[in-house]
């Protein structure tokens, strides 16, 4: 169900892969895996996650979706005319599909939750001094992503029910 009321237009750096996200975010996180540090040319990438349903894209043909490690990871989507990060997707379960999308690419940024946690933290360049939780290694990253994921599904889930 679209909310018009959360919905926000983003887009990638130069404007050219669009899309619209009908939500606001269930998670934030700062992600400090060398995938995102090559992508996004900075030493973590801010970013947050829904469920891809409530994003559409305008023209998908403005973006190349590829896998930078084996499977289960992250689709990301690159803008063909800037190559610069502009969406990516994640099936969690056979159901249910995730859409990750920098902090950055919105317009109004007040609408997005604070930042949870720093994932991948053993990969940082820097030490970031501050209160989030920071998770080291593979297995304990992708367990806090799917944890706070999982909770807010469900949360979700369980709201709607109530309706």
């Amino acid at each position: 169900m679209i909310n018009r009321q959360l919905s926000q237009s983003c887009s990638c750096p130069c404007g050219e892969s669009t899309f619209d996200v009908h939500t606001k975010p269930l998670a934030r996180f700062y992600c400090h895996c060398l995938i995102c540090q090559n992508l996004y040319q900075k030493p973590f990438a801010d970013f947050t996650i829904m469920l891809s349903s409530n994003v559409s894209l305008h023209d998908a043909s403005k973006i190349k979706f590829d896998r930078f490690r084996r499977p289960p990871a992250l689709r990301r989507g690159i803008c063909i005319t800037c190559k610069q990060p502009a969406i990516g997707f994640l099936r969690l379960a056979p159901f249910i599909q995730l859409a990750f999308v920098a902090s950055s690419h919105y317009p109004d940024a007040s609408l997005l939750p604070p930042p949870q946690a720093h994932i991948f933290y053993h990969r940082r360049e820097t030490d970031i001094h501050d209160e989030l939780p920071k998770h080291m290694g593979y297995l304990k990253s992708e367990w806090a992503v799917v944890t706070k994921m999982t909770a807010a599904i469900t949360a979700g889930l369980w709201k709607h029910s109530l309706e």
